[in-house]
């Protein structure tokens, strides 16, 4: 029947075998670097292992044909502190017993000693696993909005996306640089890009450890950091981006500090933001900021993972709200850690997620 026991570094060659086989990987992923990808993400990481270790499922012939990759998280609520902990690559041997292995993989997890088990780019298998075991789907937190900056580019790239409509995107490339070029331009549009009035520096560790608290709300969940973990991550995210750059900043007015964001800016033109941290009373002077240093950098848009205390500030930024893929699943043992993620009172980010856990 196999076993499933804690990952260790003499795994990685049959993981990084069967990681590839299940996404397909070929010769563009060199095989050392991979291997290196799951000693410095689960095995290295500097927030530990511990009592919290990722896990391989075992056949009794030595095959790995399963993997769930774990990595630790402190969150703090209304003064207390749990551990969490967030998953990711769970992957199973397609010519293995696919869905006993992913069942058994998905129940040792979830019965492990944390308070708090967090999954926030699950499929909709997972999902199917994850509440048969007694997990919650967020469904807040698994509404994603989109600021557009270039209509007319944008419309054209996801007619770029389909085959039988490449040849039209190719013609009207052209057109659309000139209308979104107006449309920044003409004094009422809604996508007119005007330079912000406040300033922004580049973002560190000891600003975002040092002001979190007064960011997150007196009773939101948020995650705690010390400035070692939160620079890996951000080495992290940096790494991720060899077909973009990685933007982070904090905007200021005077000595005041308003906020800060984090976001990716992709090759294919779409800005992922992956961390915006404001008041309500700030947060439209940070979102102004980001839009159009997003602009400034050519996107065509800006994507990101629902934060419904900023509900209202999107919507009168001009974003769309959309279902576009991943579930943010969580299983609780106390009812305030699960209602935090139902009622979307939490400050979790796609950067605390695993966003910054991909290979």
């Amino acid at each position: 029947m196999g076993c499933i026991r804690r990952f260790d570094e003499h795994d990685i060659p049959q993981v990084t075998r069967l990681h590839r086989r299940v996404f397909k990987l070929g010769d563009s992923a060199g095989l050392a670097s991979h291997r290196d990808y799951f000693t410095r993400v689960f095995l290295d990481n500097p927030a530990g292992t511990g009592s919290l270790p990722s896990l391989v499922y075992q056949e009794d012939d030595g095959r790995i044909t399963g993997f769930v990759g774990l990595v630790p998280r402190q969150v703090a609520i209304n003064g207390r502190r749990f551990q969490a902990a967030v998953s990711s690559q769970f992957v199973v041997d397609p010519e293995c017993r696919v869905g006993l292995v992913a069942v058994r993989l998905a129940k040792t997890y979830l019965e492990g000693p944390q308070d708090l088990s967090i999954a926030d780019e699950a499929n909709d298998v997972s999902r199917r696993i994850w509440e048969a075991l007694g997990g919650t789907t967020a469904l807040l937190l698994s509404l994603h909005w989109t600021r557009p900056l270039r209509p007319a580019g944008l419309a054209v790239s996801l007619l770029r996306g389909r085959r039988a409509l490449a040849p039209l995107a190719a013609a009207a490339g052209p057109m659309a640089a000139i209308v979104d070029g107006l449309a920044a331009r003409i004094p009422q549009s809604h996508f007119r890009q005007c330079a912000p009035q406040v300033r922004a520096d580049d973002l560190c560790g000891q600003t975002v450890l040092a002001h979190m608290p007064e960011f997150s709300g007196g009773t939101s969940l948020r995650v705690e950091y010390d400035e070692r973990t939160f620079q890996w991550l951000l080495d992290r995210a940096a790494s991720r981006t060899p077909d973009g750059r990685l933007v982070k900043a904090v905007v200021t007015s005077g000595p005041r500090i308003l906020g800060w964001y984090i976001c990716h800016l992709g090759g294919d033109g779409i800005a992922e933001a992956l961390h915006v941290t404001a008041t309500p009373a700030s947060i439209h002077e940070v979102l102004d900021h980001l839009f159009y240093t997003a602009w400034q950098h050519g996107a065509l848009a800006v994507t990101g993972r629902m934060e419904p205390r900023f509900v209202q500030a999107l919507s009168d930024k001009y974003c769309l709200f959309h279902r576009r893929g991943p579930w943010v699943l969580i299983k609780a043992r106390e009812p305030e850690l699960r209602r935090s993620f139902e009622t979307g009172d939490v400050c979790f980010s796609r950067l605390d997620g695993e966003w910054s856990l991909r290979f």
